[in-house]
């Protein structure tokens, strides 16, 4: 079978992308297609391109039965079996029982109210990572087993279908070939139809031995407590890294390797000597040459394979800040080993600097020198600097949509005034077509091309191999052409996005517009006084470790090892150890109406001035949801309530992080910028969750928005917020791009509506009734929970719990 998914994030042409893929695979291949998309349009399009009979991947009730009573008439109408999920409203089935119950639930809407034949009904039963150790999912390969024994024996005709590598997921490969083996084999004696595999990570059941046949049921059945530990240690070899950490592993190592070793593995201690050495042997400028740039590029070219996480890399990056300034004790009479001068600047109107501040850090350390304008940089001191400082080369970053549109400004400029320096640029808010499209500072008025080059970069090690190619020559001419020649054929063939209509306020959703309106504990703003040591279990270790730490990719046994034995330890030891947080937060309840794509702000003394009008896009299409809708309009019988609120940590994050920075401790710097950044996510959670405490309403009810994300993306609007809640009495400030200072800072508006969701302009739905909130604290994100392993982390298979973890 041949499954067809072409959804990307930065496309909006899914729909033609499908057909035309479908067209021709259909075509061309003789092998069952499967329709892998989440856009009923999408689905319908690709199923009129085939002529056989084809599955839709897949179905589910996690948002109600919506999307359902949209694609089972599209796959009715076209003689499609359907994938069904055993997910509901509640989540993912984990127990053999719930996964019968949401099944049957299925089988009635498709077959008894649609008419879908139930044999072209197929239930993904669902499992889980069983190496996790997680109490929690011990006994999630046995429930699977039986929920297809249970679906199977209850729900005649149907079909069934399980990811099974999801059992074995962080293991060795060995290790998986066995779990996975033992477990589709209980699975298809249970009745599974159809299997979800790679070859090549199953070992043929006959061939396993007895006592490892024997390792892998105690797990899969739960059969005794140590059965993980057990299974993991029978299959456990000792790692490369393990023999590094070995006493005096550089011994009898030429100086040369012992250096190189040092880098690689992140030890600081006696690098200095080893450096001495080296230069004793093969002097200075080979040491730097032929030494250390190369194991800096070993780092490198490991990060990029997945091998190393970011904090690692900055480790080594460290040690070689501390080699290179012993370094420059035998450079300082020798000219020519900087390889190339880079202007770097986060561009004006953005506060986010750590981005900019690791490609500083892996630039310089392979042998660049960096000239580091800051955060908030205009465009003018930009060209100023690169003039002054001969620079061989700008980089410019930046986080947010709205300061991204000064990249092309600057290169237009650049342009005008006949300079020729190239331009790297990077950041969040950007992409490969966004740096094709600045090449041509006109944009579609002219075909004129920025001569030296505008080159994306998706991240530092990206920016410092095209560096390396603009310092040579015949590297220089293929890079240009490479980008030309890409540039041109997107101008010819590829499609600028539509520009979406969002300001038509003629309709409004269907939002109830009788949901009770609750009383608040005091009308206007005041601040709130913020006890820090109840921040912590509102912290969301998901994003620190994975986002802001560097952890993502890695899973299993690894995983484990890292949590265990750094980020836990560090988190805990952080937070108790730090001074430089200092929350503090103002929170405003004020009456309101909504009017259009407005929710009119009113003075709570008389109820009628309008103090603020906050305006918001409204959806082109799907279910038109503006945030708007979710409180009272004008000519309703009462007035509703908004809740605003602004929280910081203050700025004493940023000042240790640019000590760090000064310093040479990257990984320290990195740590503490991503706790400090989710200090004051977990400070707006904390403050909401009071919010819905003081409002009377459920834990999960409503949804707190904050400017910048699609539902409220014209950050102009904090200008407003700031008024209403004297912002600047808690040390809040406003650049002139409308971005808040400190950067570890936010502010939100917060609805108390039961169907409010995270949607954006492009996606999202309004549910029948209501959408719980995802809560932080007392989850297993919670920072005073252990997480040995997050379940969400797995193949691509697993498809379903990573879409229940996204908020729009």
């Amino acid at each position: 079978m041949i499954d067809l998914c072409v959804a990307l994030v930065e496309r909006d042409d899914e729909g033609e992308q499908m057909r035309r893929v479908a067209e021709r695979v259909s075509l061309a291949q003789p092998a069952p297609i499967q329709v892998d998309s989440t856009e009923p349009d999408v689905i319908e399009s690709a199923l009129e391109q085939i002529p056989g009979r084809a599955i839709v991947n897949s179905i589910n009730l996690e948002a109600g039965r919506d999307k359902l009573d949209r694609v089972v008439p599209i796959a009715l109408a076209h003689g499609a079996c359907l994938i069904a999920l055993t997910i509901d409203e509640v989540g993912m089935a984990k127990t053999a029982q719930r996964k019968l119950e949401i099944a049957r639930r299925l089988k009635e809407l498709c077959c008894d109210e649609h008419g879908l034949d139930p044999e072209a009904l197929i239930f993904d039963v669902l499992t889980f990572t069983l190496t996790t150790g997680d109490e929690e999912w011990r006994p999630s390969a046995v429930e699977t087993i039986e929920g297809i024994r249970l679906v199977k024996e209850h729900i005649p005709h149907v079909k069934t279908s399980l990811g099974v590598s999801n059992v074995s997921f962080g293991v060795g490969p060995r290790a998986r070939a066995v779990l996975n083996s033992v477990f589709l084999h209980h699975c298809v004696e249970a009745g599974l139809d159809l299997a979800m595999v790679n070859p090549n990570h199953i070992t043929p059941y006959s061939e396993i031995g007895a006592a490892e046949r024997t390792l892998a049921d105690d797990l899969v059945f739960n059969r005794r407590e140590d059965a993980l530990e057990l299974f993991i240690a029978h299959f456990e070899s000792q790692s490369e890294e393990a023999e590094d950490e070995k006493a005096d592993p550089t011994a009898g190592m030429e100086p040369e390797a012992a250096l190189h070793f040092h880098i690689l593995r992140r030890k600081k201690e006696g690098v200095e000597d080893w450096v001495d050495t080296c230069v004793e042997k093969i002097g200075a400028v080979p040491t730097l040459n032929e030494v250390l740039l190369p194991a800096m590029k070993e780092v490198g070219d490991k990060f990029g394979a997945g091998e190393l996480i970011l904090p690692f890399v900055l480790q080594s990056a460290t040690v070689m800040k501390r080699a290179v300034a012993q370094l420059e004790n035998y450079l300082d009479k020798v000219e020519g080993y900087t390889k190339g001068t880079v202007v770097l600047a986060t561009v004006f109107g953005d506060v986010h600097d750590i981005g900019k501040s690791l490609v500083n850090t892996i630039l310089t350390n392979n042998g660049y020198t960096v000239v580091d304008l800051g955060k908030q940089v205009p465009i003018s001191a930009i060209l100023e600097a690169a003039q002054e400082r001969n620079a061989t080369a700008i980089g410019l970053s930046a986080l947010l949509v709205s300061t991204s549109k000064q990249m092309p400004l600057c290169i237009e400029e650049l342009h005008e005034k006949g300079l020729d320096y190239p331009v790297l640029i990077g950041g969040a808010a950007i992409n490969r077509d966004f740096g094709l499209r600045a090449l041509y500072p006109k944009g579609k008025a002219a075909d004129d091309l920025y001569e030296p080059g505008v080159f994306y970069c998706k991240d530092a090690f990206e920016g410092l191999n095209k560096m390396d190619q603009l310092i040579e020559e015949e590297g220089r001419a293929k890079l240009l052409e490479k980008t030309r020649a890409a540039a041109l054929h997107f101008r010819l063939y590829g499609k600028d996005p539509p520009p979406l209509i969002t300001d038509d306020d003629s309709v409004r959703s269907a939002a109830r517009t009788d949901v009770p309106i609750p009383t608040p504990p005091f009308w206007g703003a005041r601040e709130i006084d913020v006890p820090l040591d109840e921040i912590f279990p509102h912290l969301d270790t998901h994003v620190l470790f994975k986002l802001h730490w560097g952890g993502r990719g890695v899973k299993g046994e690894a995983w484990r090892k890292l949590i265990d034995g750094d980020f836990q330890p560090r988190l805990e030891r952080m937070w108790r150890e730090q001074d430089y947080l200092g929350p503090r937060a103002r929170l405003g309840y004020f009456p309101c109406y909504s009017e259009g794509n407005e929710v009119v702000v009113l003075d709570p003394d008389d109820n009628v001035t309008v103090l603020e009008r906050l305006v918001f896009p409204r959806q082109p299409e799907h279910h038109r949801i503006c945030l708007a809708d979710f409180f009272r309009p004008r000519d309703a019988d009462e007035l509703d309530v908004v809740a605003l609120q602004a929280v910081t940590v203050g700025p004493r994050v940023t000042e240790v992080i640019e000590a760090l920075e000064a310093e040479g401790e990257y990984a320290e710097q990195l740590f503490t910028h991503g706790l400090g950044v989710q200090s004051a996510e977990g400070t707006a959670e904390w403050l909401h969750s009071r919010v819905r405490s003081e409002l009377g309403i459920g834990p999960t009810e409503g949804r707190r928005y904050s400017w910048g994300y699609p539902a409220c993306p014209e950050q102009s609007e904090h200008e407003k917020i700031y008024r209403l809640l004297d912002a600047p009495s808690i040390g809040l400030t406003l650049t002139g791009g409308y971005a808040v200072e400190p950067e570890q800072s936010t502010l939100a508006i917060i609805a108390h509506h039961p169907q409010a969701v995270y949607f954006g302009m492009k996606s999202g739905f309004l549910p029948k009734d209501r959408a719980p909130d995802d809560l932080v604290a007392g989850s297993d994100r919670d920072a005073t929970k252990k997480r040995d392993h997050d379940p969400r982390d797995g193949p691509p298979e697993d498809e379903p719990a990573l879409a229940a973890d996204a908020r729009a």
